[in-house]
């Protein structure tokens, strides 16, 4: 029985580790700069390093077809690619297959096959498959996958909020926020708006900030935080003048020069640039 046990924890997890996550980045940024990395021929080339990851990239180009690597659309070799792929355990081409059927892009539409590439692809942590099952179950998105369960809804967008989404944080936001399909809660609304401003795979300025602003400077769902609101109005850029206008006239000149401190030390930090000539001290 020990001999039997054994056996069976370690082949759950060798199948477990052959799980291969190329891009997690859900913005799709990341598979935007790895087609920076590549010349043509580079791409093209499946017989040299890195073949996982050109053979999942070429299939996304042979789907819609592309200028610049000069790849005309064919739905048989962006088939064929992904679909080795995903026999590669590459989840990125899992997701990226349960798309197309449900779609029905190059493919013949089969949400049963749909349904069953995105629950695999969940479960191997892909954040992707993660929001499309939240929001699947939620009716937002992907009607046709699941009955409508807002319980089940909100665990999956949890999963991907908190592994760095910020659209499925920021669903969760305004769920919270209105009370839909979970009980209304400023606290918890306010943590996953936090989360959707901030995710690490965010680029750039947010739209987030200006609510996360609102947030701290009105006391909805936390402490009311003068510093923090200024900051991030300041990281609004010009939509947060005014909101930057108002707070100071309740603040010290102290607490505004931190405020300043705080959103410059994020800018550099991200190596982007905001506020500048839009900061106002008070008088």
């Amino acid at each position: 029985m020990k001999r039997l046990t054994f056996f069976i924890m370690f082949a759950f997890l060798a199948n477990a580790a052959e799980a291969d996550i190329l891009f997690q980045d859900p913005t799709r940024g990341s598979v935007d700069a790895a087609f920076d990395r590549f010349s043509e021929g580079e791409l093209k080339d499946l017989s040299s390093p890195n073949v996982k990851e050109k053979q999942y990239l070429l299939g996304l180009l042979y789907l819609h077809g592309d200028e610049e690597f000069h790849v005309a659309q064919d739905c048989q070799k962006s088939v064929e690619l992904l679909t080795k792929s995903w026999g590669e355990n590459v989840v990125d081409a899992g997701y990226a297959l349960a798309t197309m059927y449900y779609h029905g892009v190059c493919v013949g539409e089969d949400v049963d096959k749909a349904r069953g590439l995105a629950a695999k692809t969940a479960r191997e942590g892909y954040i992707l498959s993660e929001r499309m099952l939240g929001l699947a179950y939620l009716g937002k998105k992907w009607e046709k996958l699941y009955p409508y369960d807002a319980d089940k809804g909100v665990c999956w967008l949890s999963k991907a909020g908190d592994a760095g989404d910020g659209r499925s944080a920021g669903q969760l936001a305004y769920m919270y926020r209105k009370g839909e399909g979970v009980p209304q809660d400023d606290r918890k609304s306010f943590e996953w708006l936090k989360k959707s401003a901030l995710s690490k795979y965010e680029k750039g300025i947010n739209i987030g900030f200006h609510m996360l602003a609102e947030r701290y400077e009105k006391g909805v769902g936390t402490a009311v935080d003068l510093i923090s609101a200024y900051k991030y109005y300041d990281l609004s850029g010009t939509a947060g003048v005014e909101g930057k206008q108002r707070v100071a006239k309740k603040m010290t000149q102290e607490q505004i020069d931190e405020a300043i401190r705080q959103s410059q030390e994020w800018q550099k930090e991200h190596n982007v640039q905001v506020g500048g000539d839009f900061i106002r001290r008070a008088n």
